[in-house]
């Protein structure tokens, strides 16, 4: 996309890469991640590679590597789905950058970008009740708890309890 949007000067979020696959799924193998993740921990590259393509693809799906801006070191992973008027955010961060706030930068990037080039009108995210880490997160980008939208969600042989957040005014 190249959009400057999209870099703050400490978190810069960047288009995915074919080579980025390996990176991707040898990331996603982290226990830490896998607690959280519907990826399953047995994610190859070229099941990557394909996820990247139909998301190329698609009218309704971005995803991007949060970086370091100044650096250029990835991250971690975020993405968005929406049907053109309301859409869903997830995203996870390697070990090395976790507590540095770069989730939140992430975050408050791409739900702004998305009200604003997009045109959503209503930003939202799950985090399952026991990941507080990612639910501090949300708060700290500005979301709000909705604990109406909260849900179950089946993943990896369980109902994973699912906690709901919606963007305040971005």
């Amino acid at each position: 996309m190249g959009d400057q949007d999209l870099d703050d000067g400490v978190v810069r979020l960047r288009d995915w890469a074919d080579d980025d696959a390996a990176w991707y799924a040898e990331s996603a193998r982290d226990p830490e991640i896998q607690r959280f993740t519907t990826d399953p921990p047995t994610l190859d590259a070229a099941q990557v590679l394909a996820a990247i393509n139909r998301m190329r693809a698609s009218d309704g799906e971005v995803g991007f590597v949060v970086c370091d801006a100044a650096t250029g070191a990835k991250l971690g992973n975020i993405a968005l789905g929406h049907d053109g008027r309301v859409g869903e955010i997830s995203y996870w961060l390697t070990a090395e950058a976790r507590g540095r706030g770069a989730a939140t930068r992430a975050l408050a990037l791409l739900t702004s970008w998305a009200v604003r080039r997009l045109g959503l009108v209503q930003v939202r995210l799950w985090v399952h009740r026991d990941n507080l880490a990612s639910q501090r997160v949300a708060l700290r980008a500005g979301y709000l708890r909705d604990p109406d939208r909260d849900k179950e969600q089946e993943a990896k042989g369980a109902v994973w309890p699912m906690h709901a957040f919606v963007a305040g005014h971005p």
